[in-house]
């Protein structure tokens, strides 16, 4: 995640270490995107940061494993392989979010995830499904 933690930077949001980070960079690029461009032979995947860490290898463990984990990337044999070692975990439920530039999303969500982290209490595991 491309946070910036800097305890300067007026931010409304307390949390348990302090003040919400901010993103650097955010909306016009991403470090997913970045990571890229800086390893051009490189094939990234964006993936994995929308979970905690705990649900990312035991997706069970919240809702019986029934949500969803977001992946992006420009090459899709990568993609695929990602969507296989997800598979392996435990995921059936992994949402290809298209090219690298949608982890731009991905990497703002941090900001509703913690948020819906506060509000169940800190430390209860969680997931988003995506219902189609």
């Amino acid at each position: 995640m491309p946070f910036v933690n800097d305890p300067d930077i007026e931010h409304p949001w307390p949390t348990p270490w302090g003040v919400m980070p901010t993103f650097d960079p955010c909306d016009s690029d991403s470090l997913g995107e970045q990571i890229q461009r800086a390893l051009p032979y490189t094939k990234v995947v964006k993936g994995f940061v929308t979970q905690e860490q705990t649900t990312v290898v035991d997706p069970q463990a919240v809702a019986s494993g029934d949500h969803t984990m977001f992946i992006a990337g420009d090459h899709d044999d990568a993609k695929q392989a990602v969507t296989a070692l997800l598979r392996s975990y435990g995921w059936t439920d992994v949402l290809d979010l298209g090219g690298i530039a949608s982890a731009r999303g991905m990497e703002m969500y941090a900001h509703l995830h913690s948020a819906i982290g506060f509000a169940l209490g800190f430390g209860t595991p969680f997931g988003i499904k995506v219902m189609r």
